[in-house]
């Protein structure tokens, strides 16, 4: 596997989140970094990752790292500030200001080709990433996002709701990308160092639709060429966890705020 550290954003994790799980693939793969941010969880997800922190063997204790918030920022701000922190530190740059108020437990040495962010519930399991660097092998795209769609020879559980919703949402931002993609909401992407000032660099306007706003920021900057270096990887297992953070209030919001964001974006 190419040398790749992910963000995993966590609130309220403490019941979901499967260390063993981390750990065991952090044996299995010595290039894979994992930076846990904790968004102002109010139920015990701070002490269970920082027994994470303090209790994995010494042989990977190097490659786990952990940015504690007591206040909630959002999904996307855990993810732009955990990515953007672990670049700088890849790049050796000094010590950034963008994180603001927070504790970091972190041995502060992260070496990457790829960075990304995975979503702490493991629907996809983190073996998929070898699936990801395999599909990639022949093209070698800078931009690798998991699709949740159901193939010949895949394991995909989703709710028929869930399902239906998703294809309906796809096909709405489909046609305000001009761009074919399947999916662009499942918590499974990575991507080249560089692509993270571009995408990341900027707050983002919502919390749950910022991965459609990578995209745009991404057409913004390089026009339809962008697809070249995109590739949408067939996820082969995904199943629906539950404890999801997104309510129905959410959901309803969802239509206002995807014209907002292509608005925002012309």
């Amino acid at each position: 596997m190419k040398k790749t550290c992910l963000v995993v954003p966590c609130y309220n994790e403490s019941e979901r989140l499967d260390t063993e799980a981390f750990l065991g693939e952090l044996k299995l793969n010595p290039n894979l970094s994992l930076i846990f941010v904790n968004d102002g969880s109010t139920d015990g997800t701070h002490q269970v990752l920082k027994n994470l922190f303090q209790q994995c063997p010494t042989e990977i204790h190097d490659r786990i790292h952990v940015i504690h918030y007591k206040q909630n920022q959002g999904k996307a701000t855990a993810v732009q500030r955990g990515l953007l922190w672990a670049h700088s530190i890849s790049l050796k740059l000094p010590g950034p200001s963008f994180l603001g108020d927070c504790e970091v437990l972190s041995e502060g040495r992260i070496d990457a080709q790829y960075f990304g962010f995975w979503d702490a519930d493991l629907a996809t399991p983190l073996a998929e990433l070898d699936w990801f660097y395999h599909c990639a092998n022949q093209t070698e795209p800078d931009l690798l996002i998991g699709s949740r769609v159901a193939r010949l020879g895949s394991n995909i559980e989703r709710t028929v709701f869930r399902h239906y919703s998703g294809r309906l949402f796809a096909t709405f931002i489909s046609q305000g990308l001009g761009w074919k993609v399947h999916d662009t909401q499942c918590g499974a992407k990575v991507f080249k160092g560089h692509l993270i000032p571009i995408c990341f660099e900027k707050p983002f306007k919502t919390s749950w639709l910022f991965d459609v706003e990578m995209l745009l920021r991404l057409k913004n900057q390089f026009g339809n060429q962008a697809t070249d270096f995109i590739l949408e990887v067939p996820i082969r297992t995904w199943k629906d966890v539950k404890g999801s953070k997104i309510g129905w209030a959410d959901f309803i919001k969802v239509p206002y705020q995807i014209w907002r964001v292509f608005r925002d974006y012309k």
